[in-house]
């Protein structure tokens, strides 16, 4: 995930410098290669010890960083736009951005509504409990609006266009509302028990 914003970072930034577009590329690549990776050893890890990552979504922090995958899939589609059309041709990273998005989107929306159930019914929640790790399963639609826009320009005009458009617009008022309640929490936890409680 953070790989990948790097370099989606790199090729959207408004000056660039010799040598930075193939550097943001490489940084890319290493993110996609990373993403496989980690995407074949996680379908391993459930399928050979199934009984511990069942227990993953249990555990009060580890579960949120659910949120993450989503989001790596999202940033390495964004990057095959910006950079991976330059190695696989426009048409080529437009369909890969569509497959990772779309892949994104929905983990990204089934982790903002499932983490936070799973944490008002499964986990046992102090007033000093709240942490920024809170934020992870809620910021995925927002990545994927901010994604979503890239694909934008080629979706079909018309209604394919205009219904991109407006789920990206609800992705971020979902995550906007949520995200703000959550830092009211934090900032409340960090108000009443300080850094470190």
């Amino acid at each position: 995930m953070g790989t990948g914003i790097v370099a989606v970072a790199a090729a959207s930034l408004p000056l660039q410098f010799p040598g930075f577009r193939p550097a943001a590329t490489i940084v890319w690549a290493i993110a996609a290669v990373l993403l496989v990776a980690l995407t074949i050893a996680t379908v391993l890890h459930w399928v050979r010890y199934r009984s511990t990552a069942t227990k993953h979504h249990l555990n009060p922090v580890i579960s949120h960083f659910y949120g993450a995958p989503p989001m790596a899939f999202l940033t390495i589609g964004a990057g095959t736009i910006l950079l991976g059309k330059d190695w696989i041709g426009l048409p080529a990273a437009v369909t890969v951005d569509w497959v990772l998005w779309s892949i994104g989107t929905v983990g990204g929306l089934l982790t903002a509504v499932l983490m936070p159930c799973l944490a008002f019914t499964r986990h046992e929640n102090t007033p000093d409990s709240a942490f920024g790790g809170w934020l992870m399963p809620i910021v995925p639609p927002m990545v994927s609006a901010s994604t979503g826009a890239l694909l934008l320009p080629y979706a079909p005009a018309g209604q394919v266009r205009e219904t991109l458009l407006w789920s990206c617009y609800g992705f971020f008022g979902l995550s906007l509302v949520t995200s703000l309640v959550v830092i009211t929490l934090i900032w409340n936890r960090l108000a009443q028990h300080k850094v470190g409680a």
